[in-house]
């Protein structure tokens, strides 16, 4: 098992959120699509939202060896990504309306129920609803959220998709808000969706958010010296890690942050989304 600790790191590049990046429409859906009953509170999906779509999808099949299906006949704003035979995540075309470096944003969705009292919740505790609950045919009922500090993230409640035809990659394996105010975000998150917060010993202004006994993410402060409002990063488990680094840093993404003698890093990809990668342990 990883360390706990290892993902609660302090520091990394600005990047810049935009609600705009949800204004793009969502993807005409497939009717049956399949996913195994996720745990609750964790990651289990992301959507790339990118200006570039054709450059998005290059580099992450010639990074990760991913290959592309779009997402319905009619359908050329959307495209799934497959790691084998299992869907890992999204790419969806918007209008880029950030600077010239930073066209592209991954927004992680993380599986809950009662989806639609959860975004009431979230909203009687602040929280800007940038998508109502709505029919994500491929996995569900889908809705996504500012919180209160700027902090981008997807819920999806899956207990109604169809489980009989197709699998959900379980690479995506751990969350981090980096936050202007960790005390006041883990709040938020304990109020809004019953996690249970727990203080990092060594560093006070970090936090683990724990559900059904498992850590689920973490919170840690953001610098002063980036701009002031919080963002997620989401990481998934590569086979390699010095492997997947160098063939990604070839294709045109930049390290942001990699831990002396760690198994994570995140990188920007050519177009600035930011990604976390894990090493994936061996058995």
């Amino acid at each position: 098992m990883k360390k706990r600790s290892q993902y609660c790191f302090a520091a990394l590049l600005p990047l810049l959120l935009s609600s705009t990046l949800l204004s793009a429409a969502e993807p005409e859906q497939p009717k049956k699509q399949v996913i195994e009953q996720a745990q609750q509170g964790k990651i289990i999906w992301a959507d790339l939202y990118t200006g570039d779509v054709k450059a998005s999808l290059n580099f992450y099949t010639d990074t990760f060896g991913w290959t592309v299906r779009k997402f319905g006949e009619k359908n050329d704003r959307y495209h799934l990504l497959f790691d084998g035979d299992q869907a890992i995540a999204g790419i969806l075309a918007h209008s880029a309306q950030r600077n010239k470096t930073e066209t592209a944003l991954w927004i992680g969705s993380i599986s809950t129920n009662n989806l639609q009292a959860r975004i009431t919740n979230a909203a009687n505790n602040n929280a800007t609803i940038l998508l109502k609950p709505h029919d994500f045919a491929l996995y569900g009922t889908r809705a996504v959220i500012a919180d209160p500090q700027g902090g981008v993230i997807a819920l999806l409640d899956i207990s109604g998709a169809d489980k009989a035809q197709q699998k959900i990659s379980h690479k995506w394996n751990w969350s981090q808000l980096f936050s202007i105010d960790p005390k006041k975000a883990a709040s938020f998150y304990q109020n809004t969706f019953n996690y249970t917060v727990e203080e990092i010993a060594q560093n006070k202004s970090s936090y683990y958010l724990s559900q059904q006994n498992e850590v689920m993410a973490s919170i840690v402060k953001l610098p002063k010296s980036f701009e002031q409002r919080d963002r997620w990063v989401n990481f998934i488990e590569v086979n390699n890690l010095v492997n997947t680094l160098a063939t990604a840093t070839k294709n045109g993404a930049v390290v942001i942050y990699q831990p002396e003698d760690s198994s994570l890093a995140i990188i920007a990809d050519p177009n600035g989304a930011l990604l976390g990668l894990t090493e994936q342990e061996s058995e």
